[in-house]
């Protein structure tokens, strides 16, 4: 696999989400200078542009907190960059076959071996995993390190589960609604620890980067307020806005309030519920999330991928053989359909939009079949085997 990982990278450019933190790395390493300089950033852009970066091109400043430079050393410490995003391109591999069975223990879904192969299929190989491999995004490890919080409310490990979402804290774009989600449920049933974890986890680490680097929090900050005015990635606002100029900032604005609304109602039917239906409101929370009009990147797509399952688990256990059947046709056509769009170099409104937009009828509609009994005969013959 680590042949394969490097002959692709020698041939095919790219990694730039791992290129940032493994230059960032290596120069507070190597160099004593801060990751979160204007060396470091020229250096990053040289390495991915060949150049200094345009003004209408993504800075690639480092943009996370220091303790997640820390943990990078390992991979800044390689002075070869292709062996170093290889060897990172091994670890989000074995990184997302762990979401496909973390997502099938989580969905309650016992699938048999065909499924099983083509789910290991689709977690690696879709689209959205594909483009976190490319880029080397650390979204795959984030998703990891949720659902691992999730099983490990499962086993009453509570702490465990603060400290894995502490761990998950670094694009919020994408998870910070599933972790606040998560947060506010262990308010409500009491589940105290879990912000204890949370806590011991980032007094430890913010205490480990205050040791190397005591001005790193007021670095960080001036580095995400300049990326984030500098606005690399799509969102709802930036793409409306492009595309109804007249209008385009009153629909953003709308599209955002009208999502905030239905999370908000489906946040408050969750609190002091099990861990069953806290999955499937933080599934509908991660699909949701590029519409809140927040910048998103495609990779982030990875993190909708136990929402998926979800809804596959659900065919499956509601219809029997022909739910069954039509969870590989819809697995096979979201594969194809992915993969067609990107191929097509469609604007970034079918990833913004159009994904979650079928993400959340998705959900809702086998949520309805999942607490809806069986009423009709029609309903008692398809769900035999």
């Amino acid at each position: 696999m680590f042949w394969a990982n490097l002959n692709f990278v020698q041939r095919v450019p790219g990694g730039a989400d791992f290129t940032i933190l493994w230059k960032g790395a290596r120069n507070f390493m190597m160099q004593g200078v801060t990751p979160y300089g204007t060396l470091t950033t020229l250096n990053i852009q040289n390495l991915v542009y060949g150049r200094a970066a345009r003004p209408d091109q993504n800075p690639l400043r480092v943009g996370a907190p220091f303790y997640i430079v820390l943990l990078f050393m390992p991979f800044g410490a390689i002075a070869d960059l292709a062996i170093a995003r290889a060897l990172w391109m091994m670890a989000l591999e074995a990184a997302l076959v762990g979401l496909v069975f973390l997502s099938l223990h989580l969905s309650r879904w016992k699938s048999g071996p065909l499924y099983l192969i083509l789910l290991m299929f689709f977690g690696v190989f879709w689209a959205p995993a594909g483009w976190a491999l490319f880029s080397g995004s650390t979204i795959v490890f984030q998703t990891l390190m949720l659902l691992g919080a999730f099983r490990a409310i499962e086993f009453n490990s509570d702490e465990l589960a603060g400290m894995l979402m502490f761990l998950a804290a670094v694009n919020i774009e994408a998870t910070g609604p599933v972790i606040l989600l998560a947060l506010f449920w262990a308010v409500s049933v009491g589940r105290w620890r879990i912000w204890g974890g949370f806590w011991m986890a980032a007094f430890l680490l913010f205490g480990l980067a205050m040791l190397f680097m005591p001005s790193w929090p007021l670095e960080f900050l001036r580095a995400v307020l300049a990326t984030w005015r500098s606005q690399p990635l799509p969102g709802g606002f930036s793409l409306l806005e492009t595309w109804f100029p007249g209008v385009g900032t009153r629909l953003a604005q709308g599209t955002a309030i009208t999502a905030a609304v239905i999370l908000a109602f489906e946040w408050r039917g969750v609190f002091g519920r099990d861990i069953r239906w806290l999955f499937w409101t933080a599934s509908l929370t991660a699909a949701m999330t590029p519409l809140l009009g927040l910048p998103f990147s495609f990779a982030w797509l990875t993190f909708s991928f136990p929402a998926f399952v979800l809804i596959l688990s659900v065919m499956e256990l509601r219809w029997g053989i022909l739910g069954r059947i039509g969870a590989i046709a819809l697995l096979l056509s979201a594969f194809a359909a992915l993969w067609a769009v990107v191929n097509a170099n469609l604007s970034a409104g079918w990833y913004v939009f159009g994904a979650p937009v079928v993400l959340v009828i998705f959900l809702y509609w086998v949520r309805w079949w999942a607490i809806r009994p069986p009423r009709l005969w029609a309903d008692s013959v398809i769900g035999r085997d």
